[in-house]
């Protein structure tokens, strides 16, 4: 069955490869990181002589700009998921999240807590390190020779851990992150299942509810990209908007 559904999606004639929902993920998160760094810290926070009262537009496009935003994190969990299948060497591929997380934590400090060095928030890239974690565990678990009537208890200490690790950590989307990529774990060779699940995971933000129109359309093909664009995309975009608020403030 798992292997029939996976050459269903990827027989796929139309629809959306991997890169191209990379693309949409990374774009809509550019435009939320924008809301929050230029728009909100900037413009509002520190430019607010600038405007005319009358006519501040600013706190409506700020909103409008972050519920645009949150089609991103679904995306990225699915293509997790999908990575998480596909790859050849799930050991490189943890190192490389935990690399990028590790690099990602000052630009993030800056962007969000406006601080080199900050406790208060910590990078998506912890919550998508420790969310592969989860399924690679859970995946040992399951081809183990443990028991069932042992395998569910273990599995579900599993997500408990690390569910409260990444809320102890005040990572970026918390347990809400790791429970939602749970469900597209579980569902992962059912299309209808994970997207009705992956959907129903994100009702207390519906905004990314949206997200699941795109990732429907989905066609099982990898497309074409640089390898490492969208690891690298990440903290530097949040260094070029702390440089554009800088530069246009003088300070963060």
């Amino acid at each position: 069955m798992t292997e029939t559904n996976t050459d269903t999606l990827r027989r796929l004639p139309i629809g959306l490869s991997g890169a191209a929902l990379k693309y949409l993920a990374i774009v809509t998160m550019l435009i939320d990181h924008t809301a929050l760094v230029v728009v909100l810290f900037g413009f509002i926070f520190n430019g607010r002589m600038l405007l005319v009262r009358r006519v501040d537009i600013l706190p409506s496009l700020y909103t409008l700009m972050r519920q645009v935003g949150r089609i991103a994190f679904p995306i990225f969990l699915f293509l997790l998921v999908q990575g998480f299948i596909h790859t050849r060497d799930r050991r490189k591929y943890a190192v490389r999240l935990f690399l990028f997380a590790c690099l990602s934590e000052l630009p993030f400090n800056l962007a969000v807590d406006r601080t080199l060095f900050s406790f208060t928030h910590q990078n998506v890239f912890w919550t998508l390190f420790a969310g592969f974690m989860m399924m690679w565990i859970l995946e040992k678990i399951q081809t183990s020779d443990l028991p069932r009537w042992a395998a569910l208890p273990a599995g579900l200490a599993v997500v408990a851990a690390l569910c409260a690790t990444v809320t102890v950590c005040r990572t970026d989307y918390s347990y809400h992150g790791l429970l939602s990529l749970l469900l597209l774990y579980l569902f992962r060779y059912n299309k209808a299942m994970y997207i009705l699940a992956g959907g129903f995971s994100f009702a207390w933000e519906p905004a990314a509810m949206i997200a699941f129109l795109p990732i429907a359309l989905y066609n099982g093909e990898k497309g074409h990209a640089p390898k490492y664009f969208f690891y690298a995309f990440y903290p530097l975009h949040l260094l070029l908007l702390v440089g554009i608020n800088y530069g246009l403030f003088g300070h963060l």
